[in-house]
């Protein structure tokens, strides 16, 4: 199999582990809620091109560590980090900090 297509395969796997909420998230402007436990996303995390900061919310722990698994194979990432539930909110989260610039375990 090309490397290509397994990197389509794999990405299509991804994309059916995430779901896009369509409001605003926790921590900023026009949000109506604030994160109790989340940290504001500080400015040298996003300094360069390439780097993002990634808020992941899942049903239970297996899922949530599945998808950072995922997202380290691709990319360079700050790895699988905890996961946390907050109090009155359905499911868990995690934050990952990602290069999508630089390949993760599986790149060249």
């Amino acid at each position: 199999m090309r490397a290509s297509c397994r990197t389509m395969m794999r990405a299509a796997r991804l994309q059916s582990l995430v779901r896009v909420e369509p409001r605003p998230p926790a921590n900023r402007p026009g949000s109506t809620a604030v994160a109790a436990v989340m940290k504001p996303i500080d400015e040298q995390h996003i300094a360069e091109p390439g780097l993002v900061v990634l808020d992941i919310t899942g049903g239970d722990e297996d899922t949530v560590r599945a998808v950072m698994a995922a997202l380290e194979e691709r990319w360079a990432t700050s790895g699988i980090g905890p996961v946390r539930r907050d109090p009155g909110e359905p499911g868990v989260r995690a934050r990952v900090y990602a290069d999508v610039l630089r390949p993760g375990r599986e790149g060249p």
